[in-house]
Order: C-alpha cells, then structure tokens, then sequence
C-alpha cells in the first residue's frame, strides 16, 4: 500500500481545511451579529467533528503513523501547554523514523539520550534492583 493511499493523510487534511474555514469564520466576527455567530459555531462544531474523525483512522502505512504521531504531538503543544506529552509525541515520532531493513537499533548519533550513565538502579518492591 502507497502512502496516498493512507486513509490517515486524508483524515490530517479535512482537519487542516476544517481549521483553515473556522479561521475565516472567525476573522471579523461581530458577536452581535447572530449569522456571524451561527457560522461560526457551525465552523468550530466541523473542526471538531474533522478532529474526532482523525482519531478513529488506523494508519496503513509507517509514514501515516509518523504524520499521525506528529499531528497529535502538535496539536498537545498548542492545547497542553504544560504538559510533556507533545515532547513524547514527537520522541516517538523520531523513534519511528529510524527505519531500517535491520532489526531496530537506534544509533547514538540518532538518539544521544540513548547514550546514559545509570545513576542508580530502581528497587523492586521486595528491595531487589529490576
């Protein structure tokens, strides 16, 4: 299966287009006005239809899941401000990346996280290490 094919990239875009009319529905908007209103809540009701929709695609290709996991790592900045889950995201997202016809190893030009002194071993509940 190609990546066009992907039902997931189609799913990403009728989220951006969904974005890209409730912006416009909001631009100029006078409160007061209650067809300004209406249109405008009808754009932010389809956005998040769009988005809700974007959650039930399964990906069918590696590239649909890195867009996937993209999407939804910026989507956590913007809304999780103090939240690290964007950063998880996009960890994932560049672990995912790593493609190779070998079994999965990251590098450590790739990942320098991976590259780390134990400092101490963490205790299992009966007091022994894990």
């Amino acid at each position: 299966m190609n990546i066009v094919s992907d039902p997931v990239f189609a799913a990403i875009a009728r989220v951006d287009e969904a974005r890209r009319e409730h912006l416009a529905a909001l631009d100029g908007l006078d409160e007061d006005n209650d067809v300004q209103m209406c249109r405008a809540n009808a754009a932010a009701d389809a956005e998040t239809k769009a988005f809700e929709q974007l959650t039930r695609v399964m990906p069918t290709t590696l590239a649909g899941l890195q867009s996937l996991v993209e999407r939804y790592a910026s989507e956590a900045e913007k809304t999780e401000c103090w939240s690290a889950g964007g950063g998880y995201l996009r960890h994932i997202g560049r672990v995912l990346a790593c493609e190779s016809k070998r079994p999965f190893w990251p590098s450590e030009r790739q990942f320098p996280e991976a590259r780390q002194d134990v400092v101490r071993l963490t205790p299992d509940r009966v007091g022994g290490s894990l």
